[in-house]
């Protein structure tokens, strides 16, 4: 429990020694490619080091910060097939992972370095969710300091706009960013950055300094995922791509690129075509294959190309379906089954919401606690570490999940904007013991040991 609320520091690496590998190696594939009669692969023009007044070289964490990271990444990730310990509930097997080294760094532990490679596999993929996603919303928060900013998994907001034909079903791994990052703030525009996160357990080179090639090929690989989607203008659309190094010298550290821009979609008015309040329907007509209109560049002619863009006329329609799918997040988050499924579409999943559960399966928003003034409502999971029972919760500000579960999104947003400043007190309001993690959308996730219970001998 100590470990998991301990603040301890998180190396960001942004630097344009790291740009030209990239580069470097981008330049590689594409020669071996035309090499062998291909097209070379479609990616960011050009990735840069991220502004060092934004990113900062160390970001303050704690493990339990980065656990609701994953929790809030994953939480719609299955659309509601697996709620039986609610998606956002799978971050919980890396309680033991993680700890501050001496130097207090963030570090994994000795049982978090399992050898067992499967362990490994996945270690590298969820955690550099967690990781990933907190660095992303640091850099984006640096940049927006008076917005809130909230991350929506992208292939749930796509299944609206562009469904597979019967012939591309099977063809699931079509490039997109990972996550999309919203910075809004009532009465103005939001700004929408993509962002790509992987990780690795590449062990540190001998050779001092050098970067690490599976990270390079990630970064690479980031560039190609954020230029599948497009909002608004070809590449005017900011972008973030992340690489975890969960096993490096002196502890984690995060490697991180951009791609700069702006993407900003229309104020939504009460009333107006696009509010957050009124339901959405997926949207048809927008075709899958072809769908990036890329303009006259680099010597070549205007051409389409397979991906998602987000055309002029669709962003209002666009912010709308954002805004409510995020909505259903925390509903998600929050226990709520019915709740999340008035802000779906069908092909979002919303049948998975809506029809009855078996015991030992369902997520209900029916337990509460309390942090100095403020009760917080949502679910709970109890499980075991070792033979210690623990109780993790998570939910929201009961006024705000309250305007949530009543389908006013964006009354919701007003009042979370104003209470944001209220989430950066004491995290250990109430007497709680365990560590909790408040966010400034009014989500939280906190964690405590259930007194012993004794049974009886037979």
């Amino acid at each position: 429990m100590n470990a998991l609320r301990r603040s301890t520091s998180v190396h960001l690496h942004s630097t344009t020694e790291l740009a030209a590998y990239v580069e470097s190696a981008a330049a590689a594939v594409d020669k071996k490619r035309r090499e062998n009669g291909q097209e070379p692969i479609r990616r960011k023009p050009a990735l840069s080091p991220v502004v060092r007044a934004e990113s900062g070289r160390v970001i303050e964490l704690t493990p339990w910060q980065v656990l609701h990271a994953v929790a809030r990444g994953y939480v719609l990730a299955g659309q509601g097939m697996g709620r039986g310990l609610a998606e956002h509930w799978l971050s919980l097997k890396f309680c033991e992972a993680l700890d501050g080294n001496r130097a207090g760094a963030m570090d994994l532990t000795d049982k978090g370095r399992t050898p067992e490679r499967w362990y490994k596999g996945m270690q590298a993929r969820e955690l550099a969710v967690g990781f990933g996603l907190a660095a992303a919303e640091h850099i984006v928060q640096q940049r927006y300091p008076d917005h809130i900013v909230s991350v929506v998994d992208t292939s749930t907001v796509l299944r609206a706009g562009w469904p597979l034909s019967v012939s591309q079903r099977n063809k699931t791994s079509r490039p997109r960013p990972d996550y999309l990052i919203e910075a809004w703030k009532p009465g103005e525009p939001s700004k929408i950055t993509l962002v790509a996160c992987r990780g690795n357990h590449q062990k540190p080179s001998k050779r001092s300094g050098r970067t690490r090639s599976t990270t390079i090929q990630q970064l690479v690989k980031g560039a190609e995922l954020t230029e599948g989607m497009q909002i608004g203008p070809w590449n005017a659309t900011p972008c973030l791509v992340l690489s975890t190094e969960l096993v490096g010298q002196g502890g984690i550290v995060v490697n991180v690129l951009e791609s700069p821009g702006e993407a900003l979609l229309p104020l939504r008015l009460p009333g107006a075509p696009g509010n957050a309040d009124e339901e959405i329907r997926d949207k048809p007509g927008i075709p899958y294959p072809n769908a990036i209109r890329i303009p006259v560049h680099g010597g070549r002619r205007a051409r389409n190309v397979d991906g998602f863009q987000v055309g002029v006329d669709d962003l209002g329609w666009f912010g709308q379906l954002l805004a409510r799918t995020g909505a259903a997040g925390l509903a998600a988050f929050s226990g709520g089954g019915q709740s999340t499924a008035r802000y779906l579409t069908a092909r979002q999943g919303r049948e998975h919401y809506e029809v009855p559960v078996f015991s030992a399966t369902s997520s209900v928003d029916d337990a509460e606690i309390e942090f100095g003034d403020t009760k917080f409502v949502g679910t709970d999971h109890v499980f075991r570490v070792g033979s210690v029972r623990v109780e993790a919760f998570s939910g929201m500000a009961e006024d705000l999940y309250g305007l949530v579960k009543q389908g006013q999104v964006e009354q919701y947003r007003r009042m979370a904007y104003d209470l944001r400043s209220a989430w950066n007190g004491n995290r250990e309001a109430g007497g709680w013991s365990g560590p909790i993690s408040l966010h400034a959308d009014g989500t939280v996730m906190a964690l405590s040991i259930l007194p012993v219970r004794r049974r009886r001998t037979p």
